[in-house]
């Protein structure tokens, strides 16, 4: 049997059965060679069971891991590839059939691009009640340089990597991301290593996800100090190792979106609004600066995780 051309990740962790409508649009994609690796860190079977009514389909490959993390899990999906190109989405979003496609396109169409985010799109919700976390861009955008990043802003929902060369990069960082040291920006982390190592980012709106994470508006603020204490933990990084032009990232966060745009409210004499971002910005590169890093791959050094095997459903 000849090997897949492009593999899906999805990795789930104690969300039930809500993994189903992710894998079911996935593999209803129309491309022709594909597989599809489950990593699942529940902490009990329900959605192994629910991934059951999969098991005739040999596109379909399940992973029962004991770690936790995402930047974990993540890893775990991409070394057990067998493909080149690794699209990576999440246990709350649906794809549209010709998602597949559209990703390995845009890898093969750009050979220095290490990292493709398509645009993710919110599924239907009651504003008033709360929010989806979204991302939309309008035009195609190659990111070569740090100043390009700072308004590059791809979110993980919708992801894709050229696998040899983020494993050549070390990965994703096991400390970041839902469930790590720091609980977010694993997904930006790796775009900012990606072009610190000299190899570009592409933001697409030739593909999309559908993301139904609703959150309420109660949730907000939780939500957003994880995000910033992640991305300060995340930007801080390049900066300890010596790569002083990749502050630039770090400084445009703390300077627009964390300070400057929280205060514009006052123009219009209103109270302003977010400035606790800027706390968790610095907190995050606070607590960054203290957890050693290797140089060469610009990961946080972590212990030794379990070993993983993958399992029939």
């Amino acid at each position: 049997m000849s090997l897949p051309t492009i593999s899906a990740v999805i990795c789930t962790r104690n969300r039930g059965e809500r993994v189903v409508s992710a894998a079911t649009s996935i593999l209803r994609n129309d491309h022709p060679s594909f597989e599809l690796i489950v990593v699942d860190q529940s902490t009990d079977t329900v959605t192994a069971n629910a991934l059951q009514r999969f098991q005739a389909d040999p596109r379909l490959r399940y992973v029962a891991s004991p770690t936790q993390g995402l930047g974990i899990a993540r890893n775990i999906g991409l070394q057990l590839a067998r493909s080149p190109f690794v699209a990576f989405t999440d246990d709350d979003c649906r794809v549209p059939s010709t998602w597949l496609q559209s990703i390995e396109s845009e890898l093969t169409r750009e050979p220095r691009a290490a990292v493709v985010f398509c645009n993710v799109v919110p599924g239907p919700h009651d504003e008033s009640a709360g929010f989806i976390p979204a991302y939309q861009r309008r035009q195609r955008a190659v990111v070569r340089t740090f100043w390009a990043k700072c308004r590059a802003r791809g979110i993980g929902a919708g992801m894709a990597v050229r696998r040899d060369l983020v494993l050549a990069m070390g990965g994703f960082d096991e400390s970041l991301g839902a469930g790590g040291r720091f609980p977010s920006a694993e997904d930006a982390d790796l775009a900012l290593r990606a072009i610190v190592h000299g190899w570009y980012v592409v933001e697409t709106p030739a593909t999309y996800v559908i993301h139904d994470g609703f959150r309420t508006w109660s949730e907000a603020r939780e939500l957003a100090t994880r995000d910033w204490e992640g991305l300060g933990a995340a930007y801080i990084k390049p900066l300890k190792a010596g790569y002083w032009r990749a502050g630039i990232v770090l400084l445009y966060e703390l300077l627009v979106p964390a300070f400057i745009e929280p205060l514009r409210p006052l123009l219009r004499l209103r109270r302003p609004r977010g400035l606790g971002r800027l706390i968790a910005l610095i907190r995050g590169c606070v607590r960054g600066l203290a957890v050693p890093i290797d140089p060469e791959y610009l990961v946080y050094q972590r212990a030794t995780r379990s070993a993983v095997v993958e399992q029939s459903l």
